[in-house]
């Protein structure tokens, strides 16, 4: 990405809010679980942790990470469409401006001519 690449003076580019919130809940939700765990007395250190719930922790996970991806897709696709009509607006008005251009050249050729 631009910003792997540090320039001198340049400070590094900060983690989009979006990336930075992404998946911490669901891992908070996990640490805090498997913590949990050593309260129960019951519960002996050694055997291994509940698959199951494991598993809905990583789908809750994942779940989370893609609603993030897929907003961020959202808005990339409205900036594209806003480029898109800037874009076709400056070559219009450069279109424009290149006729009147040309235009004023003839012009100031054929003045130059008729001296």
């Amino acid at each position: 990405s631009r910003c792997s690449q540090q320039l001198p003076g340049v400070s590094p580019c900060p983690k989009p809010a979006y990336l930075a919130s992404m998946g911490d809940a669901e891992e908070d939700a996990g640490a805090q679980e498997v913590a949990g765990a050593g309260d129960n007395p019951e519960h002996d250190p050694k055997e291994p942790k509940d698959v199951e719930q494991e598993i809905q922790m990583l789908i809750a996970k994942a779940k989370n990470r893609l609603e993030g991806v897929t907003s961020v897709m959202e808005d990339n696709g409205s900036r594209i469409k806003t480029l898109q009509k800037g874009f076709k607006e400056l070559k219009r008005q450069q279109d424009h401006v290149t006729r009147e251009q040309n235009q004023t050249i003839g012009n100031l050729q054929n003045g130059l001519k008729s001296n």
